[in-house]
């Protein structure tokens, strides 16, 4: 029971605690950017995005092949 209650405690407060985050990048960004100190690689911020997101979807596959049952892969599968 107390690891459901930690699962979706998990599941809720993940979310959020990245949303904080993002909002506190977003005003220190905003603040650099009117102090002219913003560094050049944050112009592209899509970019950045897209390249983490696609890391994040290799590392899912990745976990999947090693932890899921198929027939196939699944070296750590009971």
């Amino acid at each position: 029971m107390l690891r459901v209650v930690f699962f979706v405690l998990v599941l809720v407060l993940a979310p959020t605690a990245a949303f904080f985050l993002w909002a506190w990048g977003v005003k220190i960004k905003e603040q650099r950017r009117v102090a002219g100190t913003l560094p050049a690689w944050q112009d592209l911020p899509l970019t950045w995005l897209a390249i983490v997101g696609l890391v994040c979807a290799i590392a899912g596959f990745i976990v999947m092949f090693f932890t899921q049952n198929q027939g196939y892969g699944g070296l750590f599968a009971q």
